[in-house]
């Protein structure tokens, strides 16, 4: 089971990484174009990478409310045209068994650095 939980996790960090940045949703006011389904996101920028990875079951509204992630870019400086999101939708069964443990596996391989806390291997 570890294994395919591993694979997913790998499978889902590459799907973030790897989107084209132009295919991931602008950081807008309303966030209209993010997807209210449960899933991971990750908050990205054009040249630098992965800055947050997290989960939750409403992605827009998880925005829509404030984040971290992205007061944290503006204190960094970066311009909002090089933030995006890229997210990864998961059913919803998935998401209840096992959006943890997918989260937690991507954050200890991506150490993105607006994460302030990464579970050890141990916790997983």
């Amino acid at each position: 089971m570890a294994d395919s939980i591993e694979a997913q996790a790998r499978a889902i960090l590459d799907s973030l990484m790897q989107r084209p940045f132009a295919d991931c949703v602008p950081i807008t006011r309303d966030f209209a174009n993010l997807t209210a389904q449960p899933g991971i996101y990750a908050v990205r920028h054009r040249s630098e990478g992965l800055l947050y990875v997290g989960k939750a079951q409403d992605i827009k509204e998880r925005f829509r409310g404030g984040h971290k992630a992205i007061t944290w870019s503006w204190i960094e400086d970066y311009d909002h045209r090089d933030v995006a999101i890229a997210t990864h939708t998961l059913d919803f069964r998935q998401w209840r068994s096992l959006s943890s443990d997918l989260e937690g596996i991507i954050l200890v391989w991506s150490k993105p650095p607006f994460n302030i806390r990464i579970p050890m291997r141990d916790e997983l």
